[in-house]
């Protein structure tokens, strides 16, 4: 049982983002619609967040103490361009030191240029509905990557564009709050002219530069092996995942059902890696009463091992290890280079994270030894933060964090972390045990309904 090495150079880091790290992010829209009572659960706020933009460094500190090699953090926009095409010199210094306080402790950055959040002044004009958004965008990118681009060479435009559409335009959890299927269409598509537009800003700067895109890859494994219930668990996979690959396979935004498609300038052949966010798997059933939502009904059985429970009084996710090894063999279509700029699960009590991180490592290097290029694995995240509209309920951390007096708590799944990291591998397994997942032989694989 010989240990499981990775390949030499890989990257073991952590993942954040400035509005859940920071603290006082008060000139975006998140700041905004927290404090509208209802927005957030129990009424939280970010407030001051984790602290991050006074003090960084202890963190980072403790990241290095653990072994890793690699932080993956966010800029935040509306700091750096708190009004329209107007630059603060002092927040992009800020974002220098921390970039320098990174490199100091050998720990590889990995930025991401757009994580949920918008100034308020391109809030008010739009945000992303306005058909200029992806061009400001493009100018903000250039300008970060101007300043900072000699500290950072692996840069993310857009975090989960899929996620923001759905979440805001769509789902109405998020500001703006909208509930509509033609917005979420259009938002979709300025998310993509705006990575475009962003990934020729940064390759500009240099060929050094390295881009990639942000994509929440969720499996949807339909619930019986009803034809009905096949069908609308393949059109969800659809919505949710195959949309994306193949615009960025072809450069063509494909509406689900069957509509027209769009052409996105500069889309193909944009992004030198992939970055795969990966969490759990949805099941999926029929449901007349679900008319905006493809007829499908998501949902997670009782017989499956999942996370704590969300706002919602369900469990944030099963936790499915096979999917993210399903995830990356399908990614590796694309032929990219592939980052795990996430993945991870709310466990306040960290009797989960232990046997979450040997289970998908394990599926990470599977993958690897089947011949998929994965470069390096971001765990979120280093500290327990503001989870959006979840609050400060659910504890995705390494080290557990409270937000009432700052105090940081090592996990056991921190040290467990730190050992695979320091080793560059993972211990070995008895080969005579078999495939752990019988699921692996499910009904359906999740596969696009038209021809790659």
């Amino acid at each position: 049982m010989a240990p499981r090495h990775f390949p030499p150079g890989f990257l073991w880091g952590t993942a954040s983002s400035s509005h859940q790290h920071e603290g006082r992010n008060t000139n975006n829209q998140w700041w905004e619609w927290e404090q509208q009572a209802g927005r957030i659960w129990h009424g939280d706020v970010s407030g001051d967040a984790c602290g991050w933009w006074h003090e960084i460094e202890p963190d980072l500190d403790r990241a290095a103490g653990l072994g890793l090699n690699a932080h993956r953090l966010s800029l935040e926009w509306s700091r750096i361009e708190p009004r329209d095409g107007v630059f603060d010199e002092r927040a992009i210094m800020r974002y220098r030191e921390m970039l320098e306080a990174l490199r100091r402790r050998r720990l590889t950055p990995m930025v991401t240029l757009h994580h949920f959040t918008n100034p308020l002044w391109l809030e008010a004009a739009g945000a992303w509905l306005d058909p200029h958004t992806p061009e400001r965008f493009a100018r903000y990118v250039a300008y970060a990557v101007e300043k900072l681009g000699d500290l950072c060479q692996l840069w993310c435009t857009v975090n989960e564009p899929t996620v923001y559409a759905g979440m805001s335009y769509l789902e109405g959890l998020w500001p703006p709050g909208a509930t509509s299927l033609l917005l979420t269409r259009k938002v979709l598509e300025a998310l993509l002219r705006g990575h475009a537009t962003a990934a020729a800003a940064i390759h500009q700067a240099g060929p050094h530069h390295r881009v990639g895109i942000v994509h929440n890859f969720h499996i949807m494994r339909p619930g019986t092996r009803r034809l009905r219930d096949v069908a609308v668990a393949k059109i969800a996979d659809e919505v949710v995942n195959g949309v994306m690959l193949h615009a960025l396979r072809t450069g063509q935004l494909v509406r689900p059902l069957g509509a027209a498609s769009r052409t996105v300038a500069g889309l193909r052949g944009s992004c030198d890696f992939f970055g795969l966010n990966y969490y759990s798997r949805s099941w999926i059933v029929f449901d007349a009463r679900a008319a905006g939502w493809t007829f499908s009904r998501a949902y997670i059985p009782e017989h499956v091992e999942q996370s704590d429970r969300n706002s919602r009084g369900h469990a944030y996710g099963e936790i499915y290890p096979s999917g993210l090894h399903r995830a990356l063999k399908r990614i590796n279509r694309l032929n990219l280079p592939i980052y795990i700029t996430e993945t991870g699960l709310p466990d306040h009590d960290d009797d989960q994270r232990p046997r979450f991180l040997l289970s998908h490592l394990g599926e990470i290097y599977r993958a690897i030894q089947e011949g998929v290029d994965v470069r390096g694995v971001f765990i979120w995240s280093l500290l327990d933060n503001f989870e959006w509209s979840e609050g400060w309920e659910l504890r995705f951390g390494l080290y557990a964090f409270d937000q009432r007096t700052g105090e940081r708590r090592l996990r056991p799944s921190a040290a467990l972390y730190a050992i695979l990291a320091r080793a560059n591998a993972l211990p070995g397994l008895d080969a005579s045990r078999g495939p752990r997942d019988s699921s692996e032989a499910e009904f359906v694989a999740p596969v696009s309904l038209r021809a790659s």
